[in-house]
């Protein structure tokens, strides 16, 4: 998937497909900015995105992928 696709849906809850068939659910999220400093594992990597999620007032984040690892995303 192209990035500025992808990042439409930054800060939105979204479904995603990955090349491999894994269906992930979450907030869209992107690596590098300063809402993550503290986290140096979500600060450090450059154009990554991830998927976070408030479960029990923690922060659930999914693994770290690249646009180009995406086969699908749907707003939801």
């Amino acid at each position: 998937m192209k990035r500025e696709k992808l990042e439409e849906y930054l800060d939105t809850k979204v479904k995603i497909t990955l090349f491999d068939g894994k269906t992930i659910t979450g907030t869209l999220k992107k690596s590098g900015t300063e809402e993550f400093h503290e986290d140096l594992n979500l600060y450090l990597p450059q154009n990554y995105y991830f998927l976070t999620n408030i479960i029990d007032c923690y922060r659930h984040n999914s693994c770290l992928f690249r646009c180009s690892h995406v086969k699908s995303i749907v707003r939801i």
